[in-house]
């Protein structure tokens, strides 16, 4: 008698354990989430070209297009030397096609025709250089965007590789949470959940696109990131909010 007892004990015992460890897990699920809002895209440009700032084309704020100018330097003196480079290329292009027809017509040897190549190829070569360091005096926006910051003014020159203009993508942004690993049984890619905007108090529906690649073995969390069900005008990178599942 006594061991049946013992056994209904011990039965209610586990039942109300399981029952309170279930009741624990979805309330834990409720616990509002802290976010913050990204931009899909950002990028600070540089260029190492040392030469003074010619032209800005946009300041902080100021929305641009994919393809439009930026920041342009006053690159005068390399394009000098692209001119006088160009002009080498075509002097040593002449000298190697004069070798190659007196070789073809039996007047001269292999080994002029080919320093004659030689030369041209490494004053090609130059000039190529000099086209691709060219490239760095103009700037060009590499998406549709706008100016997040902008580190220099005009007539100013900057160091090489020294940032010269921040942008963002805003049009499409991120939300960034960080939630607890076991809640990966349960938020998956399309999961909704409600996000409030702590700057505009606005409530918008966020949908769950990725989990992060690996958990944080020391706080048992992992990153989740979200997007917004429709386009928020409203929202900017860098805004946060709160986040119910």
């Amino acid at each position: 008698m006594n061991r049946i007892v013992e056994s209904l004990v011990a039965a209610t015992l586990i039942s109300l354990a399981t029952v309170s460890s279930t009741f624990s897990q979805e309330s834990s699920f409720e616990i509002p989430i802290r976010g913050i809002v990204r931009a899909s895209l950002e990028a600070t440009l540089a260029t190492r070209i040392v030469a003074p700032i010619n032209y800005i084309g946009f300041r902080e704020g100021q929305q641009f297009k994919k393809g439009d100018v930026l920041v342009e330097l006053d690159c005068r003196p390399e394009e000098a030397e692209l001119s006088a480079a160009k002009a080498t290329h075509r002097e040593k292009l002449i000298t190697f096609q004069s070798a190659e027809y007196l070789f073809k017509q039996n007047a001269g040897n292999r080994q002029e025709l080919e320093t004659a190549r030689a030369q041209a190829d490494r004053a090609k070569a130059q000039v190529d250089s000099i086209e691709a360091r060219l490239e760095g005096c103009r700037i060009v926006a590499p998406f549709d965007g706008r100016v997040s910051k902008l580190s220099v003014h005009k007539f100013e020159m900057p160091a090489a590789g020294s940032p010269l203009i921040s942008i963002v993508d805003s049009r499409a942004p991120e939300i960034e949470l960080i939630v607890p690993s076991t809640w990966l049984k349960k938020i998956k890619p399309g999961t909704k959940f409600g996000f409030v905007v702590d700057e505009t108090r606005e409530q918008h529906l966020g949908i769950v696109k990725r989990t992060g690649a690996t958990v944080d073995a020391v706080s048992q969390t992992i990153k989740v990131f979200a997007a917004f069900s429709k386009s928020v005008s409203t929202v900017m990178p860098g805004m946060s909010g709160t986040a119910s599942f």
